[in-house]
């Protein structure tokens, strides 16, 4: 049955905190990623190559459950050396999850996204323990870990490790590809421009980051006491931190509603977070959603938004925004 996640990585603020976010790190850092792009870029052209002939032949898909949320599925298995899964159940357990934790669904949807996240906790358990995963695989990495104490990782709270990084590596980046896709399509002339203009792509992301972030919110306790705006917080304190109005504060972006992929100062919110729950796999999220981005305007030079007479339908889930559906014809 599951049950509360122990603390691993962003529930995590113990001393066994930094060397867990070592382990995830180790798996996504810039050596990584620069190496991990040609895989990425493979599997986005596979994608688009499906896209194109099904828009082809219908005249209209969708490109977030067909690309943007299947692209980091298969790049992050590749990534952590999981294989045995269907990508499609992965993104369906990492959905539910979201949803039950973070959504408001009826009782009678609860328990059908319970049965899902119950399923998920026991493959990933099975998962950990049974001990056949490759030895440079995330699975193996983290069973090799040892605390503070020099006990190895427990195998509940390798399983919390796992989650985490499931949810985080798919479910959050595949919003953020959907975003990136749709506000490129809807912004007149920058489509074509993407795959000619070298760092564009990349600047756009930056700006989709910083003015529509997948995680729009976040809970945090603060360590000791501080002051805020004038405001004194005494440690211990629980706080619900705005990450998406960081990159709207007009005291550092000029005109934040506009996006400008020159801005000098693009980076400067605090989307990813910062300090020592700064999102691990940040660069590995840029880069796929970058990636993603001209590759579909490369091969899919002539497709529009459909227009479908209302606004699309978004992940209406407390702290995750994202549309839910990117039409094109």
């Amino acid at each position: 049955m599951f049950r509360e996640l122990p603390p691993a990585l962003a529930n995590n603020g113990t001393d066994s905190h930094p060397g867990l976010r070592r382990v995830v790190s180790g798996f996504f850092n810039a050596r990584r990623v620069t190496a991990a792009i040609p895989v990425i870029e493979r599997i986005a052209q596979d994608l688009l190559d499906d896209a194109r002939a099904r828009i082809d032949a219908d005249g209209e898909y969708d490109l977030f459950t067909s690309f943007a949320q299947i692209l980091p599925c298969r790049v992050l298995m590749q990534l952590l050396g999981i294989d045995g899964i269907d990508p499609a159940t992965l993104i369906r357990w990492s959905d539910a999850s979201l949803e039950l934790f973070w959504g408001r669904p009826t009782l009678e949807r609860q328990l059908e996204l319970a049965e899902l996240v119950g399923e998920f906790h026991q493959w990933l358990t099975r998962t950990a323990n049974s001990g056949t995963a490759p030895t440079d695989s995330f699975i193996a990495a983290l069973a090799r870990h040892r605390l503070p104490d020099g006990t190895l990782l427990d195998p509940a709270t390798a399983v919390s490790a796992c989650f985490f990084v499931f949810i985080a590596g798919q479910s959050t980046t595949g919003q953020l590809i959907a975003t990136v896709l749709r506000r490129a399509l809807a912004e007149p002339g920058l489509w074509p421009r993407v795959t000619h203009e070298a760092t564009l792509a990349e600047a756009w992301v930056e700006e989709v980051i910083r003015r529509e972030p997948p995680v729009t919110t976040w809970r945090r306790v603060t360590a000791r006491p501080v002051d805020l705006a004038g405001v004194t917080l005494p440690a211990g304190a629980q706080l619900l931190l705005m990450l998406m109005g960081s990159g709207s504060d007009p005291d550092v972006f000029t005109e934040p509603e506009r996006m400008c992929p020159s801005r000098s100062n693009i980076r400067h919110h605090l989307a990813f977070g910062v300090g020592r729950h700064r999102c691990p796999g940040a660069s590995l999220a840029r880069t796929e959603a970058a990636v993603a981005l001209r590759v579909a305007a490369r091969t899919l030079p002539h497709v529009r938004p459909l227009a479908e007479g209302a606004e699309p339908p978004m992940l209406g889930l407390l702290s995750f925004r994202a549309p839910a559906r990117v039409a094109v014809a």
